[in-house]
């Protein structure tokens, strides 16, 4: 029988860490619409009404806003100490801790350009009862259509120092997943970005270059919830606007690369970007691969901002000071 070619089931959850952790709280909780699941020290635990763990988001109290780690489920007991062999071996282990809230004991693991990840197999599967109970047997909650309501975690993206793609895309490949999108300059330059994933999702993680970065500097560019139809986004961008935050890119617009159609809105109490997503494409074949070029501006499908022609401008994640990036011919 044939092994399987990765180490991990899935992206279970990622901690965020927030200047202001009661905003943040009450941005992701009564306004995106998540559920608060727990609560611990300087910490707060909250899911979507379609995810199945206990947690896909923690956020925690810290001085400085950023990642701070991205959470994998193994896919077996023995898959996991197989992944924690591996990691020993090539240097990237950090060691085990006790688990957190919702899961078991983890392996910590640092990713090339300094960015914190830990895996484990043990979680606890939360199926609420009563008014956020469903009676639908595969909901482990009920939609409630509260806020702007996300139906599951999706994926997380974050940036690298220029010229450290490529040891994250060759970190990320010894780790079994598929990088169906890859980003260039030119066909002979290394690559500058590209999206990475387990299974079928068009990527559970993205990594890209930004210039404006020092090496291990470990930045977090956005976190993202998935929604069933492009309908849903549009009617979420209103309700955003209703509640006083605006689109990053200044309108909706579609992914070039993956043909997600989004938007981004920041969280006012760590500055990090939230992703509302929906209409990308799945990827089944384990050797697909499309290359998109920089000029094309991957990032926005219809042309109306690039965050990579801003990154080469000297602005760090392609942000202006006001945390936007300014549409073109708008």
């Amino acid at each position: 029988m044939a092994k399987n070619p990765h180490f991990l089931s899935q992206m279970a959850h990622v901690e965020v860490l927030t200047k202001d952790l009661e905003k943040s709280v009450e941005f992701f909780r009564d306004v995106v619409g998540m559920d608060e699941t727990g609560r611990e020290e300087n910490s707060v635990y909250l899911r979507a009404w379609g995810d199945y763990f206990h947690h896909t988001l923690k956020l925690t109290q810290s001085e400085q806003s950023g990642l701070g780690h991205i959470g994998w489920r193994a896919d077996s007991p023995e898959a996991l100490q197989e992944c924690v062999a591996y990691l020993e071996n090539i240097g990237a282990g950090r060691g085990w801790h006790d688990g957190d809230l919702g899961h078991g004991k983890a392996y910590r693991f640092q990713s090339p350009d300094g960015h914190m990840h830990e895996v484990f197999w043990d979680v606890v599967w939360l199926r609420e009862e009563g008014e956020r109970g469903s009676i639908y047997a595969d909901r482990y909650s009920s939609n409630r259509l509260k806020g702007a309501n996300p139906r599951r975690f999706d994926h997380v993206t974050y940036m690298v120092a220029k010229g450290k793609y490529p040891a994250e895309k060759a970190f990320w490949k010894g780790m079994g997943l598929k990088n169906p999108d890859e980003i260039r300059m030119t066909d002979d330059m290394p690559p500058i970005g590209g999206l990475h994933t387990i299974a079928n999702l068009s990527h559970d993680i993205a990594v890209f270059t930004d210039p404006n970065i020092g090496e291990n500097e470990a930045v977090l560019n956005h976190i993202c919830w998935n929604v069933d139809s492009r309908e849903e986004v549009l009617l979420a961008l209103d309700y955003f606007i209703e509640k006083g935050f605006k689109s990053v890119m200044g309108a909706p617009t579609r992914h070039k690369a993956d043909e997600g159609f989004f938007i981004y809105i920041t969280d006012p109490g760590s500055g990090i970007l939230f992703e509302y997503y929906a209409c990308a494409r799945l990827v089944f074949a384990p050797d697909h691969l499309d290359v998109h070029y920089l000029k094309d501006n991957p990032n926005d499908a219809w042309g109306s901002a690039n965050p990579f022609a801003e990154m080469g401008k000297g602005k760090k994640l392609g942000l202006s000071e006001d945390g936007t990036v300014k549409p073109v011919d708008i």
